[in-house]
């Protein structure tokens, strides 16, 4: 039976029979984890269609077969979690496909026919008049694209198989290795000379014994509990969850996670946007900085790490109480710590899931409920490099080769994972108490929130075109419950850093099955040209002075390409390369005395007048030269507007 997206309000019943059609065609693992404990990730690259059109003609059909034999359905993962619950009996392996825009190019789908972000907020690209929200279709991109965005390591500096193009991702997990490396074999052996094995990835789930929870939970490297607290799609899932808050927070609409696959059938055929992140966990440098911060605020090493987590170790949420033990991990918002004087702003929880902190009327980040919750990521990670160290002798913790091989689904990648990196993780002001505000209200406890004290990314001399700033280490944080916080000078952050990764879409089992029958467009792409607010990728000959040139009109402005990607091009401008992947800023966006400033997302008076004359207090000037634009509110600041900037 077809499903509408538009018209679905919530979780679903599984076993509701206008929903089977649905589920039969999706994939598993989207709408619920697997929950295996073994796994692989095998990343393929295709061939060059227009060199060996043979080859991708034998890869469709292959692919076909494996579909055909392998993949795991939703409607099969919902059974078996049926049978395992009542019966403890095994689902057996599972098996997923997930496709980059590269690979449905080599599989004959330009980027007209790949699938498109649902955009559910109805954002506008940026232009190279303004930026606006920066919107764009960003599957299409690719990851190594976004690296100005994200504040990513220049993927230069990834691993090698994952600096080529990653055309296609399979998932195998069980709970068996053997059966999971038979699996790996048999699909490997049938592709083998048709598509290219880039590299492989295992998965190994680690747990931790807590006395506050009966099953040992999920752990990651640094030793917290891991994977609470996703979006749930299903009324069975729903149910079990506890706690009346807990359920306002985590019920999902399918749109959330879902959109429609458009080379499939229309209202059955449904796929999600997949991302994929190898993040290597710098285990010592955590628990050091945990332990250096204990010391200086005089507190339990336990209680620093939560506060840069958001949890204890054992998953007891801080902003309930002060120490570990308790049972409630879910159930919960951040209501009662408007202040941040129970668990700081920048701990990776609370920043990377406000919990509705965010909302505010007219606000920079989130303006309604809906908004917020929009931005929810379904979570799928497993911890790669071996078991959980031991926390006694931190001399001995590794450094790197161990870490978390991330996962996220969702339906729109700029709108979900990319707004929690950039706008929540990233942004050194989210939640900052006052942000909100045009006056000048003295902050005692938070002067910049600071990066997500786990996840936030951070380069040497690199701003978000956004946000406009280069994010620091957080530097406030709290000594006694309640009380006001203090400074503290310990570099925590960065310990977690990308080796590699892709944004892919899971399509339809059907899509899959059908490949050879489905027509193929082998068309050239366009000749790329540099445009302001767009990344351009440097061919044979060029030289930044040329680049600015075309991109502005005055090859002048090569300085201003350069200073946006100091950590792309490194030291010498005239070191360019074929390949390099550069961000083509736009001119003017920092506000100027003298100069027209365009409004971006996030800005209030305050913040403007303080980069504009070093001076918040100063925002009543800019508010009163252009009160006829910006209307009797001053609070009220629309992204695109264009103020005179007296």
């Amino acid at each position: 039976m077809p499903l509408n997206l538009d018209s679905n309000n919530g979780p679903i019943d599984g076993n509701d029979r206008q929903y089977q059609d649905v589920l039969q065609d999706l994939q598993a693992n989207i709408l619920k984890a697997h929950g295996r404990d073994e796994s692989v990730h095998i990343f393929l690259t295709f061939p060059d269609p227009r060199k060996e059109p043979q080859k991708t003609t034998t890869l469709r059909r292959l692919i076909s077969e494996i579909a055909t034999q392998y993949i795991t359905s939703a409607k099969k993962q919902l059974d078996d979690a049926v049978a395992w619950r009542g019966n403890k009996i095994d689902g057996g392996v599972l098996v997923h496909i997930a496709l980059s825009s590269s690979g449905y190019e080599k599989l004959g789908f330009p980027d007209n026919n790949q699938p498109k972000g649902a955009n559910l907020q109805n954002r506008r690209e940026a232009t190279p008049q303004q930026l606006n929200d920066d919107y764009a279709q960003v599957f299409q991109l690719g990851m190594k694209r976004r690296q100005y965005a994200l504040i990513d390591p220049p993927f230069s500096s990834w691993e090698q198989p994952y600096r080529n193009d990653i055309d296609a991702l399979v998932i195998i997990a069980d709970n068996n290795w053997t059966n999971v490396k038979n699996t790996q074999l048999e699909i490997t052996d049938k592709l083998n000379g048709v598509a290219t094995v880039a590299t492989i990835e295992r998965g190994t789930k680690i747990r931790r014994q807590f006395n506050n929870q009966k099953e040992k939970p999920v752990v990651e490297h640094f030793g917290f509990t891991d994977g609470v607290g996703n979006p749930l799609f299903l009324k069975q899932d729903l149910e079990r969850e506890q706690g009346d808050t807990a359920k306002r927070l985590f019920s999902a609409r399918l749109n959330l996670v879902l959109v429609p696959d458009p080379l499939g059938t229309p209202n059955v055929s449904f796929g999600s946007f997949l991302i994929f992140r190898k993040l290597e966990q710098n285990v010592q440098g955590f628990k050091k900085a945990e332990l250096e911060l204990s010391k200086k605020l005089g507190v339990s090493r336990e209680l620093a790490g939560a506060m840069a987590v958001g949890r204890f170790e054992d998953g007891t949420p801080l902003v309930l109480q002060g120490n570990d033990g308790s049972e409630n991990l879910n159930d919960f918002d951040y209501s009662n710590d408007r202040e941040g004087l129970k668990c700081p702003f920048q701990a990776h929880l609370r920043k990377t899931n406000p919990r509705l902190e965010s909302v505010r009327e007219i606000g920079p980040f989130a303006r309604s409920e809906k908004q917020e919750l929009g931005h929810r990521i379904t979570r799928r990670a497993v911890t790669y490099g071996g078991p959980l160290s031991d926390f006694s002798n931190l001399d001995n913790l590794p450094t790197g080769g161990v870490g978390l091989l991330f996962m996220c689904y969702q339906s729109d990648i700029w709108e979900q994972f990319e707004f929690i990196q950039r706008f929540w993780s990233n942004h050194p002001r989210f939640l900052e108490r006052d942000m909100w505000q045009f006056v000048n209200v003295t902050n005692n406890n938070y002067d910049r929130t600071g990066l997500d004290a786990v996840s936030g990314q951070s380069l040497p001399g690199q701003r978000d075109p956004v946000i406009q700033e280069e994010p620091q280490p957080p530097t406030n944080w709290l000594k006694e419950r309640d009380k006001k916080t203090e400074k503290a000078d310990v570099q925590f952050a960065n310990f977690v850093k990308l080796k590699g990764g892709e944004y892919f879409f899971s399509p339809s089992i059907s899509f899959l099955k059908s490949l050879p029958n489905l027509p193929q467009n082998f068309s050239a792409p366009p000749i790329e040209e540099p445009v302001p607010s767009k990344t351009y990728i440097v061919q044979q000959g060029d030289y930044l002075f040329l680049i600015a040139e075309k991109a502005y009109g005055d090859g002048g402005n090569n300085g201003v390409i350069y200073e946006a990607n100091k950590n792309v091009i490194g030291p010498n401008p005239g070191s360019i390369f074929p390949g390099q992947i550069l961000y083509i800023p736009i001119l003017n966006t920092e506000p100027k005395p003298g100069q027209e400033y365009i409004v971006l997302s996030g800005d209030y008076l305050f913040l403007i007048a303080e980069k504009a004359y070093k001076d918040g207090n100063r925002y009543l000037e800019i508010y009163n030269a252009n009160r006829d634009v910006i209307g009797p509110d001053p609070k009220v600041l629309v992204p695109g507007t264009r103020l005179r900037i007296p």
